[in-house]
């Protein structure tokens, strides 16, 4: 049996995992749920980096307790997000959130056009590329990067803690806009973001073993083995679409804190059109292409949860607002959001944003938690909808079969709400796809699987998948 670490970050919650392997199958079990990582500051929203890696420290300790021995960890995360490491190598302890509004600066204030930066890196062009978190730092505070020696990207930061050695992954550094297409730091845009191209790392292959566990961890946790260190798709983006058994004519919807819409594709797609209608190419494995467009995703509802929590005293689940919303469309509610409306990028208060959005959901305020979700649903599929379509158009190929995975294919409502809108077959699972790609890319970076092809096989015969079907 080999026995895999998997470290999952998301953006609202990480978790690490153990997976087992027999050869056949893959046994992949929570061991620790990583949460309260966000934190607030006089300036905005950071990140609580040594938090983070003592609960990674924690996962690895709980998954000893189960198995005598760790044989890899793998980890990955969201992207766009980094720490630096300073003059004495040591990791940033508060990195900026994406959502901090250095972001926005950063973009309003680049000397290189959205147009410009497309052409050049393929890549989504979003305020809140690492491009634009690293300019607004150095134009607000030149002594920020000037005093660091490396710019890391979260998962390769929680490496760097590992076993001291610097890398990058490149599915990760195809979110900061500083990849250029053939796959190397672009030095024209870095120069113009006035970052030294040797802030960045070299980059490190998806499969291959990033670096051993250092000896101070393995004392400290009384190892007999320096356990590798497997470099995997660490986007968690791409990681999640390693772990989707995905065939032809179909695509995938990655529905977390943010949705995530698309396809794999061989060769990057470029066009004005393309970049027009949001999408952008991302990092895929074995010269697979990642073409999506990122959407507002599950953080409305989690927000709309937590507030009415707190206003009515007591843990409102997600299953019970989606119950509420389901009574809510029996009635015949008909509001709608648009996800996409700046209102929603970080609202202070959800109610207040929703009914400011949508004066159809004035009355709504104090008593109505069930419409209030519905709209929410109903805004958050429409842009499912409307981006199936543009998918189509832009790669020139039908759907027949949309992928979820995440925290919304747990969502019953939601995943037969998209199947009957889209008259399409939504297939659901893995759930937690971006750990399963994870462990994946662990084994074949331990030799025992050969390629991603013979991977999806494995998940597929080890994981739960559930279908649903439109409904008139």
């Amino acid at each position: 049996m080999i026995n895999c670490l998997v470290v999952d970050l998301g953006a609202g919650s990480g978790r690490a995992m153990l997976g087992r392997f027999d050869g056949q199958k893959i046994d992949l079990s929570e061991v620790h749920r990583i949460s309260g990582m966000e934190m607030r500051l006089d300036d905005g929203p950071h990140w609580d980096l040594n938090r983070l890696l003592e609960e990674i420290k924690k996962g690895l300790q709980l998954a000893l307790e189960r198995c005598a021995k760790i044989d890899s960890i793998g980890v990955d995360s969201w992207g766009v997000d980094y720490a630096l490491v300073d003059a004495s190598g040591e990791l940033q302890a508060a990195p900026h959130h994406y959502r901090h509004p250095r972001s926005q600066r950063g973009y309003d204030a680049f000397p290189t056009t959205p147009s410009e930066m497309f052409e050049r890196t393929g890549s989504q062009v979003l305020p809140i590329n690492t491009v634009y978190q690293l300019f607004s730092a150095g134009k607000e505070d030149p002594s920020v990067i000037a005093t660091s020696q490396r710019v890391l990207m979260i998962a390769d930061a929680v490496n760097y803690h590992l076993t001291g050695a610097v890398g990058g992954d490149p599915t990760l550094a195809r979110t900061s806009g500083l990849l250029s297409l053939d796959g190397k730091w672009d030095r024209s845009i870095c120069s113009r973001a006035g970052i030294p191209l040797g802030l960045l790392p070299p980059l490190t292959q998806p499969g291959t073993v990033f670096g051993r566990l250092r000896e101070e961890l393995q004392l400290e946790l009384q190892l007999h083995n320096r356990i590798p260190v497997i470099s995997v798709a660490a986007h968690d983006t791409a990681s999640a679409v390693c772990g989707l058994p995905l065939r032809t004519q179909e695509a995938f919807l990655i529905c977390g804190s943010w949705s995530i819409i698309g396809r794999e594709v061989r060769q990057a797609i470029t066009s004005e059109d393309a970049r027009l209608s949001g999408f952008g190419n991302e990092g895929g494995i074995e010269g697979r292409q990642l073409f999506l467009r990122s959407l507002n995703g599950l953080h409305l509802l989690q927000k709309l949860r937590a507030h009415w929590s707190r206003r009515v005293g007591q843990e409102i689940s997600f299953a019970q607002m989606s119950d509420l919303a389901t009574i809510a469309s029996a009635r015949g509610m008909s509001a709608s959001i648009n996800p996409s409306d700046p209102t929603f990028f970080d609202p202070p208060d959800i109610v207040a944003a929703l009914t400011r959005a949508c004066p159809e959901l004035a009355g709504c305020t104090n008593d109505d938690l069930g419409t209030l979700a519905l709209a929410v649903y109903r805004g958050l599929i429409e842009d499912v909808a409307e981006s199936l379509l543009a998918l189509e158009r832009q790669t020139n190929e039908p759907v027949a079969r949309l992928r979820i995975c995440g925290g919304g294919g747990q969502d019953a409502l939601l995943c037969q709400m998209i199947a009957n809108r889209t008259s399409r077959i939504v297939t659901v699972g893995p759930i937690e796809a971006s750990a399963w790609g994870n462990i994946a890319m662990q084994l074949i970076g331990l030799g025992l699987i050969e390629n991603l092809a013979a991977a999806r096989i494995v998940i597929e015969k080890s994981a739960d998948i559930l279908n649903y079907y439109p409904q008139k």
